[in-house]
């Protein structure tokens, strides 16, 4: 699993890397040639002589430390964090300063980081020494987001693997992702002059966090109103960027913050109302509105209303152009907005506790249009007879208001809406 993981995010990279010029990508950054020497130039965090003594007198003793597992003394400590910066340093140089004659191969780097993480406290059952270690990781990446672009991209994507523990098939244990990375994966989103390949990549990392890490609700939160910021900024982005933002959003399993506003419903309904972004984009905005755990004050009228609607104005450019390449994937995205392409997963609409008569009542106007688009090869117009009956539907179903939940009454003070 863990190779395969690797190969798919070294995949990416090339694909990303060879496509994405500021031109390309949409990017207009103020000084393009300041930016692209940046994104040129390696910088080395330690010296040949540093990396080849740490290899010499202290790599074994850390890879002792971090097998075992057990932290045993400040000395130990410090041993953990040489060797998460003498690991991530090495990243910093075009030649491998243990064997001069290669070049540096970052997916071989990140690798083997992951493989030291994974056989840490495996047979002892202790991991202190496995979370100093990602917590040094952790802080320590951030050193390398201002350096060659390729590097830049290898330490988001470690940042994006790392896990807390492991899936353990014996032990009917899952894989919980580590939720801390989420620091420095979020100032990437934030950050105007990262490549978008860098944006992208975090985007997809703070998803798996929200799906597979152990954050409280309070920090999903946190994390999703960064995401929100980011989504509001994004419209003028690549459309994979955004895409990936929605789908991180989706991906915290929330729909309120702490004072009980539906942030991450809002957000969503709006991108999916959104005329100015793609198609792919609005459609997945409706699919992972079937993901949250959607509350009895949410609104159902309206939001299956809107993706009813959205669905509408999509059949009316489909039929304008019906050999667009991605349109099975947008109306595959409404689907799954009802129900999931696993009948065993618990999302879309229809596997909620919400009102499945409001629920079931939208369905029926989408799965026409659906079950004609996503069928394989060329696909032919929706007829009239289906558009009208949406129309119909539309018209005798327009909400009273477009509020997705109640006005909620305010805290008392600001330290209830913050959760104190």
């Amino acid at each position: 699993m863990l190779t395969a993981r690797v190969c798919r995010h070294s995949l990416l990279a090339v694909g990303l890397l060879l496509c994405s010029s500021s031109l390309l990508l949409g990017q207009q950054p103020a000084d393009p040639n300041a930016q692209n020497n940046a994104l040129n130039v390696y910088k080395e965090l330690m010296s040949p002589d540093e990396a080849v003594k740490f290899r010499k007198t202290k790599l074994r003793n850390f890879d002792e430390v971090l097998r075992g597992g057990k932290i045993n003394s400040p000395e130990d400590k410090k041993l953990i964090a040489e060797g998460a910066k003498y690991h991530l340093y090495l990243m910093t140089f075009k030649q491998d300063p243990n064997k001069p004659e290669n070049e540096t191969d970052l997916n071989k780097l990140r690798a083997n980081i992951l493989r030291d993480i994974q056989f840490s406290g495996r047979v002892s059952g202790n991991y202190q020494a496995r979370e100093l270690y990602l917590e040094e990781l952790t802080k320590q990446a951030e050193d390398l987001l201002n350096n060659h672009r390729l590097i830049r991209f290898s330490a988001v994507v470690l940042l994006s693997q790392l896990d807390l523990r492991d899936e353990d098939f014996r032990k009917k244990t899952d894989r919980v992702a580590y939720t801390m990375a989420y620091v420095p994966l979020v100032k990437v989103l934030n950050d105007k002059s990262q490549p978008i390949e860098l944006k992208i990549v975090a985007a997809n990392g703070l998803a798996r966090i929200g799906e597979t890490g152990n954050a409280t609700n309070q920090l999903r939160i946190k994390i999703a109103e960064e995401i929100i910021d980011e989504l509001i900024q994004s419209v003028n982005e690549f459309s994979w960027y955004q895409r990936s933002l929605v789908d991180a959003l989706g991906s915290m399993g929330i729909t309120d913050n702490l004072a009980r506003q539906p942030i991450v419903t809002e957000a969503l309904l709006k991108v999916m109302n959104d005329a100015k972004r793609t198609w792919e984009v609005r459609s997945a905005a409706a699919r992972n509105l079937g993901k949250l755990p959607l509350k009895a004050n949410a609104d159902i009228k309206l939001i299956t209303y809107s993706i009813v609607d959205m669905t509408r104005k999509m059949i009316q450019a489909y039929n304008a152009n019906v050999n667009a390449f991605f349109w099975k994937r947008c109306f595959l995205n409404v689907y799954q907005a009802f129900k999931p392409l696993n009948a065993a997963d618990n999302t879309g609409l229809t596997k909620k506790q919400i009102n499945q008569t409001v629920v079931n009542d939208a369905y029926k106007q989408v799965i026409k249009s659906i079950a004609t688009i996503v069928q394989p090869g060329v696909t032919p117009p929706i007829n009239a007879d289906v558009t009208k009956e949406m129309d119909d539907w539309l018209k005798k179903k327009l909400p009273k208001n477009f509020r997705v939940a109640p006005v909620q009454a305010k805290p008392q003070n600001q330290q209830v809406a913050e959760g104190k």
